[in-house]
């Protein structure tokens, strides 16, 4: 009779019972050892993301506490509260930024998490989420200064924008390709400025050309 034992799940573990029984001989003794992050969760939680990052500079971990929903605020947006007895400051990977590097949740942002075991020894438990941020972000020309932009994230509301998390400074303007164009961004003062800036490995950019009569 076949036995309940720990696997590894994922599209590379299909495999029937026949291949388990050639692979058998091959796998280590220890059942640890087939636990991975790969496996399924052993549960689902919802965590708020606090200040601060465990990686300097910051990469796609977060320190986090877990919550619960309380109910619905007059809006109709989900509130919430810290979970009684629960985590407070795990470190959860948010996946969906390990490619690029980025580490651009907001504290305050709620997230759907699950919990797994990884394969140190003896075994953690691991906290990963995966939640998609976009690639590019509308922001409001604040200040230029030494060939760069300070700028403020905003979000498209009903009322017309607001800010979407703290200012941004050191952003440039790769479009700007003469001397006599550097921060034509930044003016006049009377009107706001609205720009696309996307995420390089060198930080928040923008490709905006001044317009030329030639």
């Amino acid at each position: 009779m076949d036995t309940d034992r720990l696997k590894v799940y994922g599209a590379a573990s299909a495999l029937d019972r026949g291949d388990e029984r050639q692979l058998e001989a091959a796998r280590p003794s220890d059942r640890w050892t087939e636990v991975s992050p790969g496996g399924p969760p052993y549960r689902h939680l919802w965590l708020r993301l606090a200040d601060g990052a465990p990686g300097d500079p910051p990469d796609e971990r977060y320190y986090a506490d877990e919550v619960r929903p309380t109910g619905v605020d007059g809006g109709g947006h989900l509130e919430w509260e810290a979970a009684p007895g629960g985590l407070e400051q795990v470190v959860v990977h948010n996946a969906a930024e390990a490619r690029a590097g980025t580490h651009l949740l907001a504290p305050g942002t709620v997230i759907r998490a699950e919990e797994r075991m990884d394969r140190s020894g003896p075994p953690a438990l691991l906290y990963l989420a995966d939640v998609p941020v976009p690639p590019e972000r509308l922001a409001r020309i604040v200040a230029y200064d030494a060939g760069a932009y300070t700028v403020q994230p905003v979000r498209r509301e009903s009322g017309g924008f607001a800010a979407d998390g703290p200012e941004i400074a050191g952003v440039k303007n790769l479009g700007e390709l003469w001397e006599d164009e550097a921060g034509y961004l930044a003016g006049p003062a009377a009107f706001d400025r609205y720009v696309g800036i996307f995420w390089t490995p060198a930080g928040w950019t923008m490709v905006l050309h001044p317009p030329r009569m030639v």
